[in-house]
């Protein structure tokens, strides 16, 4: 492993576990003032998970654009041609679902979202979490796929 690429996991090792001590000291700061009526649950909760949210994913964002930077031309290639063609392909199998939708007859299917929930955003989280399931197996099977036809050779 490159010496780029071990920083690189050490450093978001480290990342992750000041973003997991902040998560827990803002939980506890939360709660406490929660619990004595200085700030009302339910809004601190949206904006605190909103917060954590928004830290995640562009944390994630930042380690993955190192992480493509870090790996060789070859790994790059390969997470390109897995995204795009394992990707897209997944994302066309959810395509026909979301197709299918259209029907009256989708009218009479019954889904249980998230925790049991009926609302609206439960159902389009769950949609969009069951996209990106299949757009995430169409890339591990191209992912796969593409190194097993290169390390035959």
């Amino acid at each position: 492993m490159s010496k780029k690429l071990t920083s690189l996991m050490l450093r978001t090792l480290i990342g992750v576990g000041i973003f997991m001590v902040v998560l827990f000291a803002v939980g506890v700061a939360v709660g406490w003032l929660a619990g004595h009526g200085a700030v009302d649950k339910d809004h601190a909760l949206v904006w605190v998970v909103g917060a954590i949210a928004v830290v995640a994913m562009v944390g994630a964002m930042v380690v993955s654009v190192a992480w493509m930077r870090a790996i060789d031309e070859a790994a790059r290639e390969a997470h390109k041609a897995a995204w795009f063609w394992g990707g897209c392909g997944g994302m066309s199998l959810g395509g026909v679902f979301l197709i299918m939708t259209s029907l009256p007859q989708s009218e009479q299917w019954r889904f249980t979202a998230f925790d049991g929930r009926t609302d609206p955003a439960a159902y389009a989280a769950t949609g969009a979490f069951g996209m990106m399931m299949l757009m995430v197996a169409g890339y591990a099977v191209v992912w796969a796929w593409w190194w097993m036809t290169r390390m035959r050779d």
